[in-house]
């Protein structure tokens, strides 16, 4: 068993020296500053069990007690590409050289008993994990893994498209399910957009519901050719669209993206990101408002009479 299968110890725990081996008291002695570790990551920083302090609306008190406990729980979820991310820099920096065990695999195995195969493959779904999270999900990783052959085919974005197309179907995102569209999924192109992506997964969903197995086709618009919503292929039936002008087309487009990224970007999302970086995504937020009007300017023109 490893780090993320159980969290009894191997061996018989020893008594915590602290830093510099004089333990904390010593740490308070010697050093001007104490640095404490960000809440919801040790257990100090969660608050012990207690009934209710009262009903209605929380106290300051509580408040902070729920953060505290909502940050444990998402720093639960972010374990494992948090640890491929760490595992990565490590075996790519070659980080454990002077560490007394020169292979990579052993070292990890010795230090935290993950297997080499654990190993890559916490490394090979970090990205993705932090990809998703950024779109406000919560991954496991044993859903992540079921992306691997998505990742190998058509890379990380087409990875991410899957997951994200399954989890906004509406049904609870597992292992399982991810595992049953993966295989009935058609070869994906690498050039496919998350447009193109969703849209196949919404097919290969609604017939799944439908109790039917027809995978649908992954083809993208033929050059020229007409475009739904979100750049989807037009269906072949009914009367063939005239060719649009470039200026229609950058039309649609726009309207597309706009779709996309109103998919993505959520309140929540906003609030959770300003939290963690408030110099950096006010300035985004700021940014976006710009574009908006620019945008909202640009649309802003009286059509030409009728004929």
């Amino acid at each position: 068993m490893g780090l993320f299968d159980d969290d009894e110890p191997s061996v018989a725990p020893t008594a915590a020296v602290g830093l510099l081996g004089g333990g904390m008291a010593a740490v308070a002695q010697e050093a001007a500053v104490i640095v404490q570790a960000p809440v919801g990551t040790t257990l100090d920083t969660i608050p012990a069990p207690h009934d209710p302090l009262g009903d209605g609306e929380l106290s300051p008190q509580e408040e902070q007690e729920f953060a505290a406990c909502q940050a444990g729980m998402d720093n639960l979820h972010r374990a494992f590409w948090v640890a491929g991310k760490s595992l990565e820099a490590m075996s790519r920096g070659n980080l454990h050289r002077n560490s007394g065990t020169p292979n990579f695999a052993e070292y990890v195995w010795n230090k935290w008993e993950i297997a080499e195969s654990q190993a890559y493959r916490l490394m090979a779904g970090w990205r993705i994990g932090e990809e998703l999270a950024a779109l406000g999900w919560r991954p496991r990783e044993s859903q992540v893994r079921e992306l691997t052959d998505i990742v190998s085919a058509a890379g990380p974005d087409a990875a991410v498209a899957v997951y994200d197309a399954v989890a906004r179907d509406g049904g609870r995102v597992t292992a399982k399910a991810l595992r049953k569209v993966v295989k009935q999924l058609p070869p994906l192109d690498s050039e496919a957009s998350p447009a193109q992506v969703h849209q196949i997964v919404g097919q290969l969903l609604h017939a799944q519901r439908q109790g039917g197995t027809t995978a649908p086709e992954a083809s993208a618009p033929a050059a020229g050719s007409s475009a739904g919503p979100a750049g989807e292929p037009a269906s072949d039936s009914g009367p063939q669209q005239p060719t649009r002008s470039a200026d229609m087309q950058n039309l649609i487009d726009s309207l597309a993206a706009l779709k996309e990224t109103a998919k993505v970007l959520t309140q929540a999302g906003v609030r959770r990101a300003l939290a963690e970086s408030p110099e950096e995504a006010g300035q985004t937020v700021s940014e976006i408002k710009q574009v908006l009007n620019q945008m909202r300017a640009a649309a802003t023109v009286k059509a030409p009479p009728a004929g």
